[in-house]
């Protein structure tokens, strides 16, 4: 009786579980649909370990195995530099049919400089057919490595010197910073990209961001061409504000930036075409994760029809459900009755779930090597955690009033385990958020890795609860870190432990509202009474990070509840 409880057990939390990948991971419909290749994507083919920062370039077999890869799904390309292995772009591109929007990079060091100008001008009258217009410098007077006047003596040299159409590439504040860069120009290349103004837009106002910004530009700069030169969306990262990244939004921006291109007129280019692992060294994650084709060349999504966000679904679910099974046969023998196997079984899911996801999400956030060894690290230890708590609650499970009553006595073992999900978890998440509190632009928000062990304590805390309610035991004590873990701590420090996380959740909101304050967002907001609003807003408007706070105030819960319990092991 007792196996075929278990078992009953062990299939219903698997098939509730199956039904609940599907569901999560069903296809989600994205308009608007596009059937034309898009107009044109920036190519930089950097492969894993390759990198302009380390001067590591691609070989011309990959840049022309890349370019074949973009056939059919683009008329033309963008490059930002004329030289360090992408003399051979134009010869390649007129032999498969692309056009190309050929880019010189100038950076604070004139010999570089003139070296990328004049391979730019020797490409350009080389290959008049296959490079239709040129770019010289690219976010130049972002970095602040030029001032207006040397950029524009570049600009001029290159006008004179060649037949295309050319142009500088910048965001598009300042074109309307520097109007006399744009009076040089043949066309205005401007960058719009929603997802990095100070004032983030989401995926649903993008139409009427670009519009109004090619607007203001046409204004600022009658009778001149316009091209989009970077517009784009990431499928991986942090959120920022409202501005939620996922594979379904970018194929949701992609599908819209052709479609509003086409209704208002003007040209675009996406960035970009692959995902670029070295980005992440600028730019943590969501540098790296603009590509419509991920690192391996793979297209993350179509161009029509739905789109699924997790594409390897199917392989964690099987994975997943199968470590639940695995897990509850081994801790749910000794168990009495079918509902407490049945919530164990639940519980085991749960956490698989949670640990197949954050062992997939640490490979793939992982760019270079010393991230494949912290990735080891940062997919096994929720793992770890899991264990931990369904060994807890299957102690919990087995017998209440023994529990309640009294906590067992603690071996070196269960010592060790509270220590890391006491340690190493607090102190953990309060670096993480001090971190994203002073520098979090582009700072990972770790809802994934923590989720393991904040939502495991969370049902625990619930079965706690439960039991001490049927029980009639005070509901601190059951809650407190020592009866959870069998970890004596001392209340001094778990009082500490306490208040340094709900510390951690204020100012994880705090960081959204420091992140938008900026030099164009004080400029178009020059009084505090503007300003104020607006940053109070932008506190509470990343739901990403508003799920981090309180995964912060809930992992405080059993250090509160410990810190006046004075129980000792």
């Amino acid at each position: 009786m007792r196996l075929l409880s278990l078992v009953v057990a062990v299939a219903t939390s698997a098939a509730v579980a199956a039904l609940l990948w599907f569901f999560f991971d069903r296809p989600v419909p994205v308009e608007p649909s596009w059937n034309e290749p898009l107009r044109s994507v920036s190519f930089a083919p950097f492969r894993r370990g390759q990198s302009p920062l380390t001067k590591t370039y691609p070989t011309p077999s990959q840049v022309e195995e890349d370019m074949t890869a973009l056939v059919g799904r683009t008329r033309g390309i963008r490059t930002y530099t004329a030289r360090e292995g992408l003399d051979v772009v134009p010869d390649l591109a007129a032999k498969y049919g692309l056009k190309v929007t050929f880019g010189a990079w100038l950076g604070t060091k004139k010999e570089t400089n003139d070296l990328e100008v004049e391979a730019l001008i020797k490409a350009a009258n080389a290959h008049p057919d296959s490079i239709e217009r040129v770019i010289v410098g690219n976010e130049v007077l972002l970095r602040r490595d030029l001032p207006p006047d040397e950029l524009v003596s570049y600009i001029r040299r290159v006008k004179a010197a060649v037949k295309q159409p050319v142009s500088y590439a910048d965001v598009w504040a300042f074109y309307l910073k520097n109007p006399e860069v744009g009076r040089e120009v043949d066309y205005i290349t401007i960058h719009i990209l929603p997802f990095w103004e100070d004032e983030p837009v989401a995926i649903d106002h993008v139409e009427e961001h670009v519009v109004r910004i090619v607007d203001k530009i046409r204004e600022t700069f009658p009778g001149k061409p316009i091209l989009i030169g970077e517009a784009g969306w990431p499928s991986l990262g942090r959120d920022r504000g409202p501005a939620v990244v996922s594979t379904v939004n970018q194929a949701r921006f992609v599908r819209q930036m052709a479609d509003i291109a086409a209704r208002h007129d003007f040209d675009y280019n996406i960035v970009e075409a692959f995902d670029q692992p070295w980005k992440a060294a600028l730019e943590n994650t969501v540098g790296a994760s603009w590509g419509v084709l991920d690192i391996d060349r793979h297209a993350k999504f179509d161009m029509s029809g739905p789109v699924v966000e997790v594409a390897d679904w199917r392989l964690r679910a099987g994975l997943a459900i199968a470590a639940g099974a695995l897990v509850t046969l081994i801790f749910g023998r000794g168990l009495p009755g079918l509902g407490s196997r049945l919530v164990l079984a639940c519980l085991a899911q749960l956490l698989s779930w949670l640990a197949v996801t954050a062992a997939f999400h640490a490979d793939a956030v992982s760019f270079r090597w010393w991230q494949d060894i912290w990735a080891f690290l940062r997919g096994g230890l929720p793992v770890v955690f899991a264990l931990a708590i369904i060994e807890r609650a299957s102690v919990f499970l087995a017998d209440p009033r023994e529990t309640i009553a009294r906590l067992p006595t603690a071996g070196m073992v269960d010592r060790w385990r509270g220590a890391i999900l006491c340690l190493f978890c607090a102190l953990y998440a309060f670096v993480w958020t001090a971190l994203l509190f002073f520098d979090g632009r582009y700072r990972d928000i770790p809802v994934i890795d923590f989720a393991v062990p904040v939502f495991g304590v969370a049902v625990l805390l619930a079965i706690r609860a439960v039991q001490a309610g049927r029980l009639g035991s005070p509901l601190r004590a059951a809650f407190a870190f020592d009866g959870l873990f069998i970890e004596y701590l001392e209340p001094r420090r778990t009082a500490l432990f306490a208040r340094g996380l709900l510390l951690a959740a204020a100012a994880a909101l705090g960081s959204e509202g420091l992140a938008i304050i900026g030099e164009d967002f004080s400029k178009d907001h020059p009084t505090l009474a503007e300003q104020v609003p607006l940053i109070l807003q932008a506190m509470i408007s990343n739901r990403e990070m508003i799920l981090w706070a309180l995964m912060l105030l809930l992992m405080s819960v059993p250090y509160w509840a410990n810190r006046s319990t004075g129980h000792k092991s």
